[in-house]
């Protein structure tokens, strides 16, 4: 298996993987019609902006295929990613529909809270089903734990959707516990969000 930086070419594989990492957050914010969601993943990740933007995603390779992908990102860097993700969707969506994209991103801070300076935070983690159970997950978050404690972070962190046991114990078997529930406060005819687990990893003083 092999870490690195996303690359453009890396795209769709990259799309479909993000997707899978939280489908009904993804569909409640961004689809109106079929191919609305990993459309648009695609423009961001390809934009290079925002938190999607592929200057701000990790992938892992088996044989030369990209299997996994995560954003990693800190306090300090999120406030850039956001307004690049707000440029994004007001690019993507156009003046008609970019209102109701952004007033449903409201709501995704009540499962997903900014990061803290001190904290490297985990979001849009997905392993290809096929692939998942060989390790890959583990190895990919063990070299970026290992990362945010030889870099002077606090705490590594992420949140979990409540209906996702299996990431749950692979979290847990990481050294990350879980801090509380949040429940999803947005409303969407036809959308249900789950609630989440905050998760973290807070490092011992070196």
């Amino acid at each position: 298996m092999f870490i690195r930086p996303a690359q453009p070419d890396d795209v769709h594989a990259v799309a479909s993987l993000m997707y899978s990492s939280g489908p009904e957050l993804y569909d409640f914010l961004y689809k109106f019609q079929d191919g609305d969601v990993l459309d648009y993943i695609r423009y961001e990740f390809l934009s290079g902006r925002g938190l999607c933007g592929h200057h701000n995603v990790t992938v892992a390779l088996v044989d030369e295929k990209v299997v996994a992908t995560g954003c990693f990102y800190d306090g300090y860097m999120y406030k850039r990613l956001m307004l690049g993700s707000t440029l994004n969707i007001m690019r993507f969506f156009g003046p008609r529909k970019m209102w109701g994209v952004l007033l449903r991103a409201n709501h995704v801070g009540s499962v997903m809270r900014p990061p803290q300076r001190d904290e490297l935070y985990l979001a849009n983690f997905g392993v290809d089903a096929a692939m998942r159970g060989q390790g890959i997950g583990s190895r990919m978050l063990e070299q970026h734990i290992h990362s945010a404690r030889e870099s002077g972070y606090r705490t590594f962190a992420l949140d979990v959707a409540s209906n996702n046991p299996r990431a749950q114990a692979l979290y847990h078997r990481l050294g990350l516990k879980v801090l509380k529930l949040k429940h999803f406060t947005g409303r969407r005819s036809g959308h249900q969000v789950p609630d989440s687990k905050k998760m973290e990893l807070v490092f011992s003083p070196q």
